[in-house]
């Protein structure tokens, strides 16, 4: 894959602090220090960390749900990074269907590497501080299979504490993502910022083995509105041909 230079761009965090939101169940942050462990008459301000992998903003991969599946630190670096296209879902409470991203996602769209679901949940979350499971969004099992079958999106990302079915019992779509080991990142905010409907985003997880998935500094950079076609400003060839030209193929399996 080669990238054109890129265009004019700021930088747009979509990164929540590990501390601003704690998911149910979940320990919170804990910060220990600071601390003094170096010799000498300057004074050094250590702290220790401690905190759940599903903290923060935090991206997760087929070890979540699957024993034996692949952990974050088995893809390649790559994977973290790519263009992306961002749409905005209206449903709360109920999910949103196959039908409904055949709609909101163009078939020219379907073959970029990254999918983010702009709904403005989190930041509603963190400004009210009340987690309203009736509020919350959510994606059918169809539309699991939708971007699962007929997209190449290798990563979905959602402004939520996840998007599993309203109508899930036992995490059904999060399990079917991670058995098609496609990431999930969760926790975005700030995504009412972003300008453009096709961005490039950076979400890389702390480098460390054998776990599910850790939090992540997602970072978008969002090109000046006018550049006329942002796919050509990316060196994107988001047209669909063969498996074998696809410009961001999913990792192997």
């Amino acid at each position: 894959m080669v990238l054109s230079p890129a265009p004019p761009c700021r930088l747009v965090d979509v990164s929540q602090c590990l501390e601003d939101f704690v998911f149910p169940g979940n320990p919170a942050l804990s910060r220990n220090g600071p601390h003094n462990r170096v010799p000498g008459n300057n004074r050094e301000f250590v702290y220790d960390l401690s905190f759940c992998t599903q903290s923060g903003t935090h991206i997760q991969g087929p070890h979540y749900f699957l024993e034996h599946g692949k952990t974050i630190d088995l893809f390649p670096i790559e994977t973290f990074e790519g263009p992306c296209l961002i749409i905005d879902l209206e449903k709360r409470g109920s999910d949103t269907t196959a039908e409904d991203l055949q709609t909101l996602i163009r078939p020219e769209e379907r073959a970029l590497p990254i999918l983010i679901l702009r709904t403005g949940h989190m930041d509603e979350v963190l400004a009210s501080g009340v987690l309203d499971s009736e509020r919350r969004p959510g994606l059918s099992p169809g539309a699991a299979t939708f971007l699962a079958e007929e997209t190449s999106f290798r990563m979905v990302g959602i402004d939520s504490v996840g998007l599993e079915s309203r109508k899930s019992q036992n995490f059904e779509v999060n399990l079917f993502f991670c058995s098609k080991e496609i990431l999930l990142l969760e926790g975005l905010v700030n995504l009412c910022t972003v300008r453009n409907r096709i961005a490039f985003l950076h979400a890389f997880p702390l480098k460390t083995r054998g776990v599910e998935g850790t939090p992540c500094r997602a970072v978008i950079r969002d090109p000046d509105p006018e550049c006329k076609d942002l796919a050509e400003a990316f060196g994107i060839r988001i047209e669909r041909g063969r498996e074998s030209d696809d410009p961001f193929p999913r990792p192997p399996r």
